[in-house]
């Protein structure tokens, strides 16, 4: 079972490879995080929205970003099923 330390290092690794893109990178949100039973959910942004808050540089429609505490698989989900979580 994964702590939520290298939780939150896989979920960024996961942001990097496989969210990020050319003019928009992801990051977590800092202290936007919490464990379900053995999954942990980390709140995400564009970094350009964390660092300078212009709202022009918000991700839309992105929810939080879920890693399986026992296999390390990370998934984003969508806005709608983050909602429903309603965790931070």
């Amino acid at each position: 079972m994964l702590d939520i330390e290298d939780a939150a290092v896989l979920a960024q690794n996961f942001l990097d490879q496989q969210v990020s893109h050319e003019g928009m990178t992801f990051a977590l949100v800092e202290g936007a995080r919490a464990q379900v039973g053995n999954d942990f959910y980390f709140d995400c942004q564009s970094a350009a929205y964390l660092r300078d808050g212009n709202p022009r540089d918000m991700a839309v429609g992105t929810g939080y970003l879920r890693v399986d505490g026992k296999t390390g698989e990370c998934r984003l989900l969508g806005a709608v099923e983050s909602a429903e979580l309603d965790l931070f």
